[in-house]
């Protein structure tokens, strides 16, 4: 066997390799499930029982690295009900009601997606919505984002929330004027509710699985940064991947909270191959601009008493800090959340406490959505050397409402072009589900930012190497991944010309995705 013989040979293509010593190139030979060569003449590598393919001048990139999604939860909410579509009452209350048509009576029903800014009677879901659509289901729809919830009354019974359940630390219990919940529960108020939903079965994390990679490799994303809510999710994956199920590449994160119990597993020995992979802690500072819970240095121009909320991670600060430095000292990486900028700047100061602390080291610290960054805090993150993990599709939704909110602090929202020229790495990702896991969307936005605050859009150079190349890097596989070079792993996506034109459309543009390899084959 001539291991210098390509099996394959892509010819006649625009080939963005996203390596700085050589961008762009026609062809490309791959042998097995990795890239043996590029450049415009590999004729040296073929012999009659190579394949040509040609690719009549289509586009070529890495597989898609979506640096920030919740993988199984994903495909958990293409399964339930799609709050999402809603843009009215009357909408929310027929979807809900088609979901629930035959389902066990009293069974819980689960789903999300909601955002009351894209409802065109302005109203916020209340449980009496609920209650009309599927009277007797307990259930719970998250909004969006993921920091906030709406609850039936059946639901919030079996919780035990009732007009005299105090707020938990962390969260917020809305009610009305008579000072009964509406259904509407804040950040750590939704656990109350979550904590009485049956554990999914092995069945059900099967079927989610199975409909996120389709979904994920539909749109050109072979890999992921899995920020993991719950351990049991973890242990499934290491199975799946055992097990050889595993169709699209999962970094994995654990919430930071657990990890002692992550130093047992560890030292007992994890499963790792090139499909999944444990690369350290997720943690969260604050909650969600929408819900009104990101953490901000001044109050929120719409509710003056209220600056936003701790999320209940974070109460404990010192102890954040020692696990972070902890899991530091053991060569593992930690990601924080934050949205607001008090909750960014009080991030920093532990990673900066922590930095000098340990010494230095190649330790990637990343702040997760970095949305809102006070000017005086945004050279920090090079110089502390932090990747902002950001989700430009947040840009497009913040877009909507978040002058209402925070006025003129919007002129340092999402901050993406002064990061970037202060040096800072930049890696895209989606939140799916709250976003879709669409690169072409998150690119689209990046470059356009829906016309808000156009000063701070990315081109599309940069933002392709944000979603390939140092989406890799922020989770250590940029010796494999994000990367079109001999010896990478063969993950690439074939694109239609016109994605090189992609800053000059103002909607997203369909249909671009033709072909999606994994491994040298196509998926």
């Amino acid at each position: 066997m001539n291991t210098h013989r390509a099996e394959k040979l892509y010819i006649n293509g625009i080939i963005l390799t996203q390596d700085d010593q050589r961008s762009q190139v026609s062809q490309m030979a791959t042998r097995g499930k990795t890239i043996l060569a590029v450049g415009d003449d590999l004729s040296q590598y073929t012999d009659d029982t190579t394949v040509a393919i040609d690719l009549m001048g289509a586009v070529v990139v890495p597989g898609f690295i979506d640096a920030h999604v919740h993988f199984l939860w994903g495909g958990e909410t293409l399964l339930t009900i799609p709050a999402q579509d809603a843009t009215s009452k009357k909408g929310f209350i027929d979807i809900v009601k088609r979901f629930a048509s035959g389902r066990q009576p009293g069974s819980w029903l689960k789903g999300g997606g909601w955002n009351e800014h894209h409802f065109t009677d302005g109203s916020l879901p209340h449980r009496s919505w609920l209650d009309e659509a599927a009277p007797g289901h307990p259930m719970i729809l998250t909004r969006h984002d993921g920091h906030s919830g709406i609850a039936s009354s059946a639901a919030l019974k079996l919780a035990g929330i009732s007009s005299e359940t105090s707020d938990p630390q962390a969260g917020v219990i809305d009610r009305d004027e008579k000072g009964e919940p509406t259904g509407i529960l804040r950040e750590e108020a939704m656990e109350l509710v979550f904590n009485r939903i049956p554990e999914e079965t092995e069945s059900e994390l099967q079927n989610n699985l199975e409909v996120s990679q389709q979904y994920l490799l539909e749109r050109g994303v072979t890999s992921v940064g899995d920020m993991i809510h719950d351990r049991n999710h973890f242990h499934f994956l290491q199975r799946m991947a055992k097990a050889g199920k595993l169709k699209v590449r999962v970094t994995a994160y654990t919430p930071i909270l657990e990890w002692q119990k992550m130093k047992d597993l560890l030292h007992e020995g994890i499963y790792e191959d090139e499909f999944f992979q444990y690369k350290g802690l997720k943690g969260f500072s604050d909650g969600s601009l929408g819900s009104h819970t990101a953490l901000m240095l001044e109050s929120y121009d719409d509710s003056p008493e209220s600056a936003g909320i701790y999320d209940s991670q974070w109460k404990d600060v010192e102890l954040i800090h020692r696990t972070i430095a902890e899991a530091d000292k053991l060569g593992y990486q930690s990601v924080i959340h934050a949205i607001g900028d008090r909750a960014v700047r009080e991030v920093l100061d532990i990673f900066e406490k922590v930095t000098q602390e340990n010494g230095p080291r190649d330790r990637r610290f990343r702040i997760e959505h970095a949305q809102h960054i006070h000017p005086q805090d945004q050279s920090r993150f090079k110089s502390l050397d932090i990747i902002a993990s950001v989700q430009p599709a947040h840009c497009v939704d913040d877009s909507l409402y978040a002058e209402k909110l925070l006025g003129d602090r919007c002129d340092y929202a999402y901050p993406f072009q002064s990061l970037k020229q202060g040096g800072t790495v930049l890696a895209f990702g989606s939140d799916w589900p709250v976003s879709p896991a669409d690169p072409i969307a998150t690119i689209h936005g990046a470059v356009h930012r829906a016309g808000w605050h156009m000063e701070e859009a990315v081109g599309l150079n940069d933002s392709l190497e944000a979603h390939t190349r140092l989406a890799a890097y922020a989770g250590f596989r940029e010796h494999d991944l994000g990367i079109l070079k001999a010896g990478y792993l063969a993950d690439f996506v074939v694109l239609d010309p016109d994605f090189q034109h992609i800053d000059s459309v103002d909607e997203i543009p369909e249909g671009l995705i033709q072909a999606v390899y994994l491994n040298g084959s196509r998926v």
